[in-house]
């Protein structure tokens, strides 16, 4: 609702941090909003010969980036996490090898890519064999001049692959394929 104080932007719904505003009621606010962080490449049909899927994350900032990655399988609806395995820079990480199937957390050093290899729990079977790809990341301040699709820090594409190392056909999910999301 609109106060009839001013007619400035802070009583509009609005993603914006640091805003600067001469509205009384907005001065000092010390609340600040930001574009939702939460990616999710949607459902995804796992070819029958997808034996992993890669997530790769590459940090473009200046500045180190917490992230969490999440591969869920939806086969039979059970929405199942998938155990995960991460190399930083092509080296392995044993302490980020995930034995128990929850979200993996990671800060991804600047300027450094991080690649998830998560297995699927369950063999190829005729139900519902789908799994999604979930990100989080913080987000950057918006710039003034594109407070609607602001740059993302961390570029992130998924694959499926098979024995070989091999991409599956429709198993690739691009960054700009990734869908902003307000839950995870």
């Amino acid at each position: 609702m609109m106060d009839s104080c001013c007619n400035c932007d802070c009583h509009k719904k609005v993603f914006r941090l640091n805003k600067v505003s001469s509205c009384p009621d907005c001065r000092g606010s010390s609340v600040q909003s930001s574009v939702p962080s939460n990616f999710t490449s949607g459902a995804i049909w796992r070819n029958p010969e997808t034996k992993k899927i890669v997530v790769t994350l590459l940090n473009k900032s200046e500045v180190a980036r917490t992230v969490t990655v999440s591969v869920v399988d939806w086969q039979n609806c059970a929405q199942a996490e998938m155990s995960k395995e991460a190399f930083l820079c092509g080296e392995s990480q044993p302490s980020l090898f995930n034995g128990t199937p929850t979200p993996l957390t990671f800060t991804i050093p600047a300027k450094k890519l991080l690649v998830v290899h998560a297995t699927p729990q369950n063999g190829w079977t005729p139900t519902d064999p789908c799994y999604e790809v979930l990100i989080n990341h913080p987000s950057d301040p918006i710039l003034p001049s594109d407070p609607i699709a602001p740059p993302d820090p961390i570029i992130f594409n998924t694959w499926g692959i098979n024995d070989s190392g091999v991409p599956q056909e429709g198993n690739t999910v691009l960054h700009q394929q990734f869908q902003r999301t307000f839950f995870v």
